[in-house]
């Protein structure tokens, strides 16, 4: 279904008085906002580069005109910058946006944001030896404080034995250090626009139907 064809045609008048017939792109329509809550709904994906929504719809609808399902999904109102730039784009983006801050330009705009420091954190990893589980917590601290802190300090906490069990819970916890530069900052924030949902295929005719109707009141 191609996603405008169904929106309601109206007549406008022209400033020289001739009638003409237009879509109303101004209708506007929302199709069960509950649906986006429900996890049964949709599956992950990972932005490819080169992908487009158009792609994508083909990819998983074998219809590239439902593009329309994958953005709804995703409550995307500008796939160029909602979904991830590509490599090129983001560079580009990066040199636009930080050659007055560094006061250079092109590549070296790039080796400018490689080297320069966004972020100074604190590191806080802890393992649980009873869950198996490993949590890492990063603070941002200033330069000062960053500077004071260890390279790699560890302590070890022994918990008295389960009484059924009879094994003891260990908690490490390891504090360090580390940075982030503008460009990994940035980088970060752009490959966590490429994590995506996907509308299964199998809602997608209902979905469809479902904004037919509501097109047509």
């Amino acid at each position: 279904m191609k996603f405008f064809e169904n929106f309601p045609i109206i007549a406008i008048t022209q400033p020289n008085g001739v009638s003409t017939l237009s879509l109303n792109l101004m209708k506007r329509v929302n199709i069960v906002p509950s649906l986006l809550n429900n996890p049964a709904l949709f599956y992950k994906y990972t932005v490819q580069e080169g992908d487009l929504p158009e792609i994508i719809a083909t990819k998983y609808y074998d219809d590239p005109y439902r593009y329309w399902i994958f953005l709804y999904g995703n409550q995307t109102i500008d796939p160029q910058w909602d979904l991830g730039l590509s490599y090129q784009n983001f560079n580009k983006y990066l040199i636009d946006k930080y050659a007055e801050e560094s006061g250079l330009s092109g590549v070296d705009v790039l080796s400018w944001t490689q080297s320069t420091v966004k972020y100074y954190r604190k590191l806080v990893t802890t393992v649980d030896s009873t869950t198996n589980t490993t949590t890492i917590n990063a603070f941002n601290v200033d330069e000062d404080t960053y500077n004071n802190l260890p390279e790699h300090l560890v302590t070890t906490n022994v918990f008295s034995p389960d009484p059924i069990s009879g094994i003891s819970a260990t908690v490490t916890t390891t504090i360090s250090k580390d940075t982030l530069t503008i460009y990994e900052y940035e980088d970060q924030l752009n490959e966590s626009k490429k994590e995506v949902n996907i509308v299964n295929k199998s809602y997608s005719e209902d979905m469809e139907n479902r904004l037919k109707t509501l097109l047509e009141k």
